[in-house]
Formats: C-alpha cells, structure tokens, sequence
C-alpha cells in the first residue's frame, strides 16, 4: 500500500510519474477534489472552428460571398458533426477520420451546399476542400496533444486491481496526450508495485464517484458479478461521470468494434444514459405534438369508449385513476377507461390482473383487448408525467416487491414510464414474467434512439389494428 507525498486532488492530479513519491505507509483519506474541467467540449470547438474556416477559405478563394461562405462552413461542420467527427476522444488520427470526411462531403454535395458552384462541383473544388480540411486537423490535433500534455487532465478512476488495470493506469500517466489522469483504484487491496493508492473496494463504487468526483471510470476485470457492477455503472453514469470497459476476451478481438486502443489493450466507451443526451429533447417534443394530435383526431373514439363505459358501469365514472410510479421514483396518477370498479380501493392497488375477473364486462373487456383503455394516458404524456414510449409504470405495492425480487428492476425508472414499449410490442403484457420485461426495458434503453421510438409507435398501432408486423 501506498500513499503520494503530497495531497491527492483527485480533480486536479498532474499525472506525471515523476510527480507521485510512493512510500508504504497506512492509505490516507484524500481530501474533497475539485472536479476538473470537461476539455472534451473545448477540443470540439477547436475542430468546429478549423473545419469552418477551411470550407470558409476555400469558398472564399472561388468567389463566393461572405454569406455564401458562412452557409458553406455551417453546413459542413452540420454534417461532421452528425458522421461524429466532434466527439470526444482519447486520442486523434487524422488518417481514420478521412473515410468520415469524404462521406460527409459526398453528403453535403448531394444536398447543393455547394451551389451555386458549378453542378456538379468541379471534382479540383472537393479535393481542395478535402484537402484543406486534412491540413486543418493535422495542425488542430497537433495543438490538441500540446494542451493536452500541458494540462492536468480529466481525473479517471480505474476500476479492478489487475494486471490489466495496472497496464492501463500506467499508460495513460506515462502519456498525457490522452487527456486523462488515473487518480486510483477500485477493488481489493491486493495491488502491488502501483503508486496510486486503492480509494474504495469493489463494493463502494458508487460512494468513490461521488466523493472524489472522476470524470471518467475504466473498468477493468473488476472481481465484482456482472448483475452488481451493471447496476452500479448505471447509477456512476447518472452523476455525469463517462464509462469506458476493457471487453472481455479482447485478444480474440471481442467487443473491439469502435474501441479506442491504449497501448494494445481496447477501451469501448458506453453510451450516457438516455436522458443526458442532447436529442432527448426532441423525444419530449415528439410526445407533445404525438400526443396532441392524437387526442384531436381520436376525439370520436373517445366519445364512444366514455358512452359505452358509462352505459356499462352505470353510477360509476367513466375514468379510473391509479397511482403509479414514473421516473427517478415518483408517484403520479395514471388514468385509463373503466373497464371494473374495485370493490375497495385496497383491491385496486395489490390484485395483480383482472382479465379473468367475473365481473369485467363486455365493454371492459373489449376495452382491454384492444388497449383502448389506455388512450387518456394521452393526457399524462401532455403533462409529462408520461411519455408515449416508455417501460410501463406499476403501481407502489408491486414496485416495492419487484425491486426485492428482480435485479435492475429499479433501472427501468431511468426514464418516465410510457403508454407502450419494447417489452409490451414483444408480447410481455398482463400476466407476463416480470423478469423478461425488465429485462426488454432495460435493453430499450440502453439502446434507445429517435428511430426505435417511431418503430415502436409503428408496431403498436399495427397490433391495435391486427397487423402483426409493420
């Protein structure tokens, strides 16, 4: 065990060898870290800037004008931007993104960035571009590695205490030109011939994120169950932090697809949780105009389901309210078409289905076997309590049974409950395994995107009509 000569910040470590003094005396408490900055936005700008310029240059030395330029620079960096050109990475190769470059130029073209240059654009006119934006990030990635090696670094976590661990902990202080600092590591004391002291065991994952505040965790072979260290890398994930993995079975080329490689040894970086990212805007936006329109187009359909539950249920009320859990854990009332009325309010709250219940109706029935029951909730996803895909809410009694009986039961709370979902388009509704469906949930999303939303939504009204497969 040892301990560096001054104290450790984890925030703001140099990460330079020479830098960490080891000696072997009892592993202190380091203080508080200030959290380092996030250099990753400040390199995309860098980029952002040198690309526009160059398309800019190059628009201007044709003759165009100052605004034709501007759109030019603007629509290029657009479509860098989207084949992904501005992410954030631990190292840079100019030579790997020129594919991207050309790609994102041929799409730009196809869209008439170029006009009113000749149409097509002289082919001289695209290798100029091309080229200048090549030359552009040689002297970008250039002055990116000097910063780089001049600064702190982001503060990085290393999780596992292997040979592994070791390699990588040891490469990333030895070459600051990835833009990351090892502060420590996670997992049992057993570590020997490192200079950076073991912060927490494997257990206390979470509570080190949150103490010492790293920027970025690398797990590597921690000796932690994989069911443990899934529902602990999506907790440290919601405090911002980003995740990378050494893949298992890496020397066979497993999992490597997209990896960035660290003196030989492969480092996939995981996804934010859905609701960090930038286009998790757009899905409220396509819940409120979904829903919206919804609702004036459904209007007849709900006129009659309310006459026929009312004709049905006669003093009772055509609306059911039922508590339900959403997001982050928190309570909101859903509302649905009557299709029974409880005989007390215990009964709605802890019997589990009601589909082979006597007292279901005609109406009712119908009701829920075409799901039209569930249109209100259209209601909810207006106030946003809902979303129009989604893992389906339950209500507190079941959630609290669940959540003791099926691992990463509570991750499907990540994000707000929905009207439909992937578990529910696969058939896993009502009297279904509840296992199964955290499982589909939790694969929603972990995978989510715009275009899974729309294919869910698609499938649904498909199956409300009787067409299985859209």
């Amino acid at each position: 065990m040892f301990q560096i000569a001054s104290t450790i910040r984890p925030g703001r470590t140099t990460g330079r060898p020479a830098d960490l003094i080891a000696r072997p005396v009892a592993p202190p408490v380091p203080a508080r870290p200030v959290r380092a900055a996030r250099t990753g936005l400040g390199e995309g700008a860098v980029l952002v800037a040198l690309d526009a310029a160059a398309v800019a240059a190059v628009s201007a030395a044709t003759g165009s004008s100052e605004v034709t330029a501007l759109v030019r620079a603007t629509a290029v960096a657009l479509t860098l931007a989207v084949a992904g050109l501005y992410r954030t990475r631990l190292q840079f190769s100019v030579l790997d993104d020129i594919p991207r470059l050309v790609l994102a130029l041929a799409v730009a073209t196809v869209a008439g960035v170029w006009l009113p240059w000749p149409v097509p654009p002289a082919p001289e006119v695209l290798a100029v571009v091309l080229a200048a934006l090549v030359a552009g990030r040689v002297a970008g990635y250039r002055l990116l590695r000097r910063h780089r090696r001049r600064s702190p670094g982001r503060a990085a976590i290393v999780v596992g205490c292997g040979e592994v661990a070791v390699r990588l902990a040891d490469a990333l202080r030895e070459d600051r030109s990835y833009g990351i600092a090892p502060v420590g590591f996670v997992g049992p004391r057993t570590l020997t011939e490192t200079s950076l002291p073991i912060l927490a065991p494997a257990a206390d994952l979470e509570k080190a994120v949150k103490k010492y505040k790293p920027l970025h965790l690398i797990v590597a072979y921690p000796a932690t169950p994989d069911a443990d260290l899934v529902a602990a890398l999506r907790r440290c994930r919601r405090h911002g932090v980003t995740v990378h993995v050494v893949p298992r079975l890496f020397e066979l080329a497993v999992g490597c697809g997209g990896a960035e490689v660290i003196r030989g040894i492969p480092l996939a970086r995981l996804r934010p949780e859905p609701v960090q990212l930038r286009r998790w805007a757009v899905k409220r936006l396509i819940d409120i105009c979904g829903a919206a329109v919804a609702l004036v187009l459904l209007a007849p359909v709900f006129l009659l389901c309310a006459l026929a539950v009312k004709i049905e249920s006669g003093r009772h009320g055509v609306l059911f309210r039922q508590e339900r859990i959403g997001r982050d854990g928190h309570p909101f009332t859903i509302v649905k078409f009557r299709s029974l009325t409880p005989s007390t309010d215990l009964e709605s709250q802890v019997k589990w289905n009601i589909n082979t219940d006597a007292r279901v109706g005609p109406v009712g029935r119908f009701l829920r076997f075409s799901s039209l029951d569930e249109l209100p909730q259209l209601v909810n996803v207006l106030r946003g309590s809902m979303s129009l895909v989604g893992p389906r809410p339950e209500r507190p009694y079941f959630v609290e049974q669940f959540q003791r009986t099926y691992a990463g039961y509570l991750d499907r709370h990540r994000v707000p409950a929905g009207i439909t979902g992937w578990a529910q388009i696969h058939g896993l509704r009502g009297d279904t395994s509840i296992e199964e469906r955290v499982r589909f949930d939790n694969h929603y999303i972990e995978h989510w995107s715009i275009g899974m939303d729309i294919k869910i939504i698609l499938r649904t009204v498909g199956a409300m009509i009787s067409i299985h497969r859209v």
